[in-house]
């Protein structure tokens, strides 16, 4: 006998198989209305599953294969009226009066059918009218193809979403490969067949999502505030990795993670520990593969356990000021006045101001550490850094270089030169000296502006650190 997962809402009753991990996610969406974007491999019940949750909701829904819809199929074939008016004569695939929209192969879509699908998926609205009783937008994608000359281009015909339309999906959901699967399991979807959802299966989901919408307000009243500093602080450690998000997404992906514990919380997971809300949310909100960029699971993964390990510092914990602070340079110099922060803590703080700052600012605070007793706070690995910094500050660059004279290099080593005449030779002219050639020589610079905005910061942070600014 094959035995299925089953769950508070069992995807197995719906036919499907190997999708609990998903059922917050899922009820997640359906509780806010939030747009939705799965993302699989063929075969991965991407519109089985969607399918049945239209089903079971009793919703009256419309599906469009975005590879070859036309916009007339969407809102009908426009006519004007008696009045000269223009009004469309609704089909019965038209959009109107729907309250849930699926738009199968949105990768697959042309770019002006894409750019008229952005309104209904992020307004509601078509043609600047509004969708009344539109409640759910769905959509599905096979993963984009990102190297064309790849000898196994895998989905050739699908590409990475516009970023701009990607950022409109609140929850991006990678469906799992059934590959992964337990023997059971495979077997079960081997086996499946076709099947209609029976009425205590479509009871079970009504009362779910109407529980997730109850819970939902309460649960984000009582979490909002260390959510934002949640997702305030996975921002920043995400962007380190070159990963930006939107303040849009930033957003969304606070009320995901309230949406999400919520889900779990009527699914009867009483226990549910919001830490473990907070990943999964963002697990299915960052909009990373629709758009066809990597991020290392394992380094998203310690992002967000930091992160939530900030976004828990008590309400009296020093470190709860000093982590509201934006300004890497301030928020350095409340962390070495701060008393009381293990060194631990102090290292991590010192180590994301430095890496946040800009050039120029960077070279003065490390500057600054490296005079002062705290350097003995640190771990080795964070004194090497700061080490690595002081020393385009402290130390005379030797530069050896042959090439045209009509380069760009040349060029603007003339215009860098013509800089450091106008700089002392002696006192703090020194160390702005040895930054601009240090900066030339390692290439971290292209532009002259690039290197008077570095001196200008410099001069910035030395001086409110209080170190010698030339004159």
């Amino acid at each position: 006998m094959v035995h299925v997962d089953d769950g508070n809402l069992p995807f197995a009753a719906l036919g499907l198989v190997g999708l609990r991990p998903l059922e917050p996610v899922i009820l997640a969406s359906l509780a806010t209305a939030t747009p939705l974007l799965l993302i699989g491999t063929h075969g991965s019940a991407k519109s089985l599953l969607l399918e049945r949750v239209a089903q079971v909701l009793n919703l009256s829904w419309r599906h469009y294969n975005a590879a070859l819809v036309n916009f007339d199929d969407l809102v009908g074939y426009p006519l004007p009226d008696d009045k000269g008016q223009l009004r469309f004569v609704q089909t019965p695939a038209s959009v109107w009066g729907a309250q849930a929209v699926f738009i199968d192969e949105i990768s697959r879509a042309r770019l002006d059918v894409q750019n008229r699908l952005f309104p209904i998926i992020h307004e509601r609205r078509v043609q600047g009218i509004a969708l009344e009783g539109l409640e759910h937008r769905w959509a599905a994608m096979n993963p984009p193809s990102l190297d064309p000359d790849d000898s196994d281009p895998g989905y050739a015909g699908s590409q990475p979403l516009d970023v701009a339309l990607a950022d409109r999906f609140a929850l991006h959901v990678t469906m799992p490969d059934w590959r992964g699967f337990s023997a059971d399991q495979q077997e079960a979807v081997i086996l499946a067949a076709a099947q209609q959802p029976s009425s205590e299966a479509a009871k079970r989901w009504r009362q779910a999502v109407q529980k997730a919408q109850e819970l939902e307000p309460l649960v984000r009243a009582q979490w909002q505030r260390s959510l934002a500093r949640y997702v305030r602080v996975l921002a920043d450690l995400l962007q380190q990795a070159s990963a930006v998000l939107s303040a849009r997404r930033a957003g969304m992906l606070a009320r995901n993670a309230s949406a999400v514990h919520a889900a779990r919380l009527a699914l009867g997971e009483g226990s549910a520990d919001m830490a473990d809300s907070a990943w999964l949310a963002t697990l299915n909100s960052l909009p990373y593969a629709a758009t066809g960029k990597a991020v290392d699971p394992a380094k998203l993964l310690l992002a967000h356990k930091e992160a939530w390990r900030q976004a828990q510092a008590a309400a009296d914990d020093p470190l709860n000021a000093i982590l509201a602070q934006g300004d890497p340079l301030k928020r350095l110099q409340m962390a070495v006045a701060a008393s009381g922060l293990p060194d631990g803590e102090f290292t991590t703080i010192v180590t994301d101001c430095l890496t946040q700052a800009e050039l120029g600012a960077r070279h003065a605070m490390a500057q600054w550490l490296f005079e002062s007793p705290v350097m003995e706070r640190l771990s080795v690995v964070a004194v090497d850094a700061i080490g690595e910094i002081v020393r385009d500050v402290v130390c005379v660059t030797e530069i050896a270089e042959t090439g045209s004279p009509y380069s760009a290099r040349f060029r603007l080593w003339q215009r860098v030169s013509a800089r450091l005449s106008g700089i002392p030779a002696s006192g703090a002219g020194i160390p702005r000296t040895n930054l601009l050639v240090s900066l030339f020589a390692s290439g971290q610079l292209t532009a002259i502006e690039d290197f008077t905005a570095a001196l200008k910061a410099y001069d910035r942070a030395a001086e409110l650190l209080g170190l010698e600014v030339a004159a």
